[in-house]
Order: structure tokens, then C-alpha cells, then sequence
């Protein structure tokens, strides 16, 4: 809640939004930056006021949190306990056995205990994919599927013409020994591949996507078989073509990209350039995205659902 200044004191903004990071290790929290871009700009649109920041709790406002607390682990508890409203974003595939991420780094027990005490005292728990609902909502009942989608105000690179894109590929994400291999392998064949290989901030992701005719999404591991939602609509939103990793049904998100499977990767990325009008592709993945994920409506329908009482 906050109140406004001068003659209109008096005035009360009951929807209110506290973003808050302080639950996430530093190095996380421009990973989750898009993230955090899509869910304020989405509940804006559906005239919620929006802070963000990363240690100053408000006891006034909704408190919103992104997956587990890794460092005070009881802090959800004594948030609960005094009163303090939060709800919780699940960013990341949790299996109904508590499984993260198909286990592809590993099964700590304590990773996915830290998760289920702050989603069960959470007021809601919005699930960016869907396989992780059933899961969470074993936890916490109050848990709805939140799907990212289009929103006009992600659209904030600059379009160059394709022949000012010195970049074939672009691949941001945390490194591994498998991106690096198979990025060497698309470069050998010719192609001018950027790949930081480290998480940068979004204003040099930004720049290089600019530059970049195609946005490469590889999975980090064998084991690994997820979607990154965000990478998928914000590059649709700013008419950058993604050429997806994905082994699996084809789903909404799939349909907008130029998919390819684990054994298919190097030349795929070949046929792309030679084969595939990209700009064309993009307005046509733009175009999709617009008439069939309206982000704002969907948050719309989330916040009826999870959080009627934002009025009161």
C-alpha cells in the first residue's frame, strides 16, 4: 500500500506489488531479470502498482518472490507469522516427487525442502511452466499456472536491418562444457557465433541481440529438457528468430520456434541459414504470440483466481 502526496492524501493504492530478489544468491538475480520484466509489466497493465528491489520487505504490500529462500531458510515462516503477505514464483520443473529440473544437477533434499516451506506459506504460487502445477500444488493449494506470452512493453530492442546483423547465432545462458563443445562445432561450419558464456546483464544481451539474426537455445545438459518461456517470448516479441533444442510433444511455446532435436543440432543451424526466410519467420512467430498469448489478460484471470482479496 502507499499513500499519494500533496492535496490527494488521502488516496490509497490497494494493489500493490513488492518484488523483492534478497531470497536469491547475487549472481541469480539477472537471471531472472526477464522474468521479473514480464511479471511487473503484466500486472501494470492490469493496473497493480509495482516495486522492486532486493531487501526491503514492505509489511503493506504483496511481497513477490522468486522460487526457494537459499540463505534464510526460515524466513518465510516469520514472515507468515507476523503477518506479512507474500507470494511465491516457481521458475523452475518441479516433479510431483520433488524432482527439480528432472534432476540434471543433482537431488539435494534440502533444495526442494527450502522450496516447500516458503510455497506452502506463500498467499499463491505462480508456476511458469506446467509441468511444475501438479507439484506445487500439493503444497499449496492456491497455485495457478501463470504462462508468459506477449506484452507491447517487452518490445524494447532496436530493429536493425538484417544486413547490419553481424551475429548469426547468439547463445546467452549459464556455461557449460556441452554449449561451448556444440557452439564450436556450429562455428567450424562457417558460422558467426557469439556465446558469453557467462550470465551478462540484460543491457549487453540486449545489444547483442540487436546484432543477432538467430537467438540459440541449447539445452545446458544432456539431462536437461526445458523450455526457457522468457528466452522463447521476449525474443518473439523483439522479431528474433529462436532456434529451440527440444526433444518432446510440440507445445505453444515450441510452434514459435524453429525447433531441432539433440542429434540434429549442427545442422539445423546450417539449413537455418541457408534454408529459412528469418524474417519472415518472425513476424509470422510475432504475429502467433500476439492472438494467442495475451499476457495481459492472462494475468488478469491469475489475479481474480489467486489473489481475489487485492482490493480489500
Amino acid at each position: 500500500m502507499g499513500v499519494t502526496s500533496s492535496s490527494n492524501l488521502a488516496i490509497r493504492f490497494l494493489m500493490y506489488v513488492n518484488i523483492m530478489l534478497s531470497n536469491l544468491k547475487p549472481h541469480l538475480w539477472e537471471m531472472v531479470s526477464d522474468s521479473v520484466r514480464f511479471i511487473s509489466t503484466a500486472l501494470e497493465t492490469c493496473g497493480v502498482a509495482v516495486k522492486i528491489g532486493t531487501s526491503q520487505l514492505d509489511p503493506k504490500a504483496l511481497n513477490l518472490f522468486f522460487d526457494r529462500f537459499y540463505i534464510e531458510l526460515n524466513f518465510p515462516a516469520q514472515m507468515k507469522s507476523a503477518g506479512v503477505k507474500y507470494g511465491l514464483v516457481c521458475s523452475e520443473v518441479v516433479s510431483p516427487d520433488g524432482t527439480r529440473n528432472y534432476g540434471a544437477e543433482g537431488g539435494d533434499p534440502a533444495t526442494y525442502a527450502a522450496f516447500e516451506l516458503a510455497a506452502k506459506n506463500a498467499e499463491f504460487v505462480w508456476c511458469m511452466l506446467e509441468e511444475s502445477v501438479e507439484a506445487c500444488t500439493a503444497i499449496n493449494p492456491n497455485t495457478a499456472y501463470l504462462p508468459f506470452g506477449y506484452l507491447e512493453k517487452m518490445a524494447t530492442l532496436k530493429p536493425l536491418p538484417e544486413a547490419e546483423r553481424d551475429i548469426d547465432f547468439l547463445m546467452c545462458g549459464f556455461p557449460s562444457d556441452r554449449r561451448q563443445k556444440l557452439i564450436g562445432e556450429i562455428s567450424e561450419e562457417g558460422h558467426e557465433v557469439y556465446y558469453p558464456a557467462m550470465p551478462v546483464p540484460s543491457y549487453v544481451r540486449d545489444s547483442l541481440m540487436e546484432r543477432s539474426r538467430v537467438n540459440l537455445s541449447i539445452q545446458k545438459t544432456t539431462s536437461h529438457n526445458i523450455i526457457s518461456v522468457t528466452r522463447i517470448c521476449h525474443s518473439v516479441i523483439n522479431h528474433i528468430p529462436v532456434l529451440l533444442e527440444h526433444n518432446g510433444v510440440s507445445n505453444q511455446y515450441t510452434e514459435l520456434c524453429l525447433t531441432m532435436g539433440s542429434d540434429e543440432i549442427v545442422r539445423r543451424a546450417s539449413e537455418c541459414m541457408a534454408d529459412t526466410d528469418l524474417v519472415t519467420f518472425a513476424e509470422q512467430s510475432y504475429q502467433k504470440l500476439k492472438s494467442i498469448l495475451p499476457m495481459d489478460k492472462t494475468m488478469a484471470k491469475i489475479l481474480e483466481t489467486t489473489w481475489p482479496d487485492r482490493h480489500d
